[in-house]
């Protein structure tokens, strides 16, 4: 007797319209017994399942887009017939959950699609195009500029931090906020931490990295309103032009992201209801009679059967393109956390060892999206930077115990954790990357090419508040916190003439004295970094458990 098969399927909470939908974060979530993830408002932005055959077909089509030259190659029919021969090979059967391999639909498919990335290419800024995944987006034609050494603790003496926001970070019940009120009176005061809004796992109550204001005005140019933590506006004046030039560069890029954020995501392989019941109508074709042995041979069946995976629909190319972002940062005053860091390697440690899963910053501090760079390097073999993601169980269509479909369908495991990966970027010199918090991220190992010789790389990051919260007003940047550095106190002071400095009131000294413990030595700073840190790991390590690792419970509904 064929068995009964129901589905286990959560409806989309109604969209708002787009350009106003808020942002969903690795922080805002709940983990409901069904692994539900999302938030009243953000429920509806969370991602179903990938396939892992489309999973795939992303990263072909990012493997063909790297090849020289592949604008005119992909439109002669010889080169094509040649690329799919290759692709067929190259994704030959999966040893894991024994994946099929893409099929000449799924080929024809990505090829096929290559038009439409030819045709976003020439309206991109930039040179900005899809990379790995969908909401990843690279581009290699950004061009930058260039105290005491300052190693990243726990990093073998590699890397070297030149602006880091882990350094005098806001230190809550102790940094000094200015508050402006309606008739222009500044007063001052120690900031608080905010109100929890989540689970113990995804908000500090004691540190907060600060971000710099930036504004892009309504022709697309950027100026830094307030300074950049750690990088001193005067004597590195000459620097906050360069950045921000190459922020305005990466203001598309952002654009893009958030836009894709606001937009329901696009599948090439779609699924529903119908479909499903096909795929196991077909399987059940070879279904055993029922009988004294039924539960052996279903068993047995359960392990061989065929499982029917769904094809792509054929490509369409859409009856416009175009490049305009749903959610336009144009006008925008953003808040921008930036970090810029050096990594060495030497021939006494010639390997670095790669970073581990995580996502930027924590719930108070609203990273939406992350920027990265990377301007320079020398000596250094190649490296990848991976994504991972999880996704909202409830949107996952499968049948009752069917073990064996889902870890086909989406190489997910019945008590394994719900998440997936998608694909790798290479990390080139010039390569700038724009990815959504949403997703981990990890740097892949990488070593010398010469191991006899020393070698470098050089790593701008700009880490993008919620334009919402910023909008909102909750979130503290550097424009109401004094710089904390003793050091800039001291050389500002100091570089007073000396009539000046003899002349000045006992108010002034007095406002100084008191704002004392304000201030940090970089002694100190660094002490409070570890302390940062090691909150940070706690929490980061807490929520990669709760949200991206949680277990996926094959429902017997």
């Amino acid at each position: 007797m064929p068995r009964k098969i129901r589905y286990h399927w959560q409806k989309p909470a109604e969209e708002a319209p787009p350009g106003q939908r808020p942002f969903p974060t690795p922080f805002d979530q709940i983990a409901d017994e069904d692994g539900a993830w999302g938030n009243d408002e953000t429920i509806e932005s969370i991602d179903g399942p990938y396939t892992l055959q489309e999973i795939a077909m992303l990263a072909l089509s990012y493997e063909i887009r790297n090849k020289p030259d592949w604008e005119r190659k992909y439109l002669d029919p010889t080169i094509r017939a040649k690329w799919k021969e290759e692709a067929l090979a190259w994704a030959a059967p999966k040893k894991k959950y024994d994946m099929p391999a893409l099929t000449e639909n799924m080929i024809d498919y990505v090829l096929d699609e290559l038009a439409l990335h030819d045709k976003v290419a020439q309206q991109a800024p930039h040179g900005i195009r899809l990379a790995c995944f969908t909401g990843i987006y690279e581009s290699d034609t950004l061009n930058p500029p260039y105290g005491e050494p300052d190693w990243h603790p726990g990093s073998n003496e590699q890397v070297l931090n030149l602006v880091h926001p882990s350094l005098f970070p806001l230190a809550y019940g102790k940094s000094l906020v200015y508050d402006v009120d309606a008739s222009g009176t500044i007063s001052s005061r120690l900031v608080k931490a905010p109100a929890a809004r989540a689970a113990d796992h995804s908000c500090s109550d004691e540190f907060q990295w600060l971000p710099a204001d930036f504004e892009v005005n309504h022709n697309g140019k950027v100026k830094i309103l307030s300074y950049i933590n750690n990088l001193h506006p005067e004597q590195h004046e000459s620097l906050y032009p360069v950045l921000a030039g190459i922020f305005e560069r990466f203001v598309p890029a952002f654009e893009r992201v958030l836009s894709d954020l606001q937009l329901p995501p696009t599948h090439r392989i779609s699924f529903d209801f119908e479909s499903v019941w096909k795929w196991h109508d077909e399987a059940e074709k070879s279904m055993p009679d029922f009988g004294d042995e039924w539960w052996d041979k279903q068993e047995r069946w359960e392990a061989q059967r065929p499982v029917h995976l769904p094809e792509p629909e054929p490509f369409s190319m859409p009856a416009t393109v175009q490049f305009e972002p749903v959610f336009p940062l144009k006008g925008r005053k953003l808040q921008v956390i930036v970090k810029l860091a050096n990594i060495h390697l030497t021939p006494e440690k010639p390997d670095y060892p790669g970073g581990v899963w995580h996502v930027e910053g924590m719930q108070n501090e609203e990273i939406v999206t992350s920027g990265i760079y990377y301007f320079d390097q020398d000596n250094i073999g190649e490296s990848t930077l991976a994504f991972r993601g999880t996704f909202d169980q409830g949107r996952l269509l499968y049948a009752q115990n069917d073990h064996r479909g889902v870890q086909q369908m989406y190489g997910v495991d019945s008590e394994g954790p719900l998440i997936q990966n998608h694909n790798s970027v290479r990390t080139s010199k010039d390569r700038a990357i724009v990815f959504p918090n949403v997703y981990q991220h990890r740097v892949s190992p990488f070593s010398l090419v010469d191991r006899s010789k020393p070698g470098y790389r050089k790593i701008l990051c700009f880490f993008l508040v919620d334009p919402l919260k910023t909008d909102a007003g909750l979130i503290i940047s550097t424009s109401r916190v004094p710089p904390q550095q003793f050091s800039w106190l001291e050389d500002a002071v100091w570089d007073l003439p000396p009539q000046v400095l003899d002349k000045l009131p006992h108010e002034i000294w007095e406002i100084l004295r008191q704002a004392a413990p304000h201030y940090m030595s970089f002694k100190k700073a660094k002490r409070v970094r570890e302390d940062l840190m090691e909150e940070r790991k706690y929490l980061h390590d807490e929520n990669k458990r709760i949200v991206f690792e949680r277990p996926f419970s094959l429902c017997e509904h």
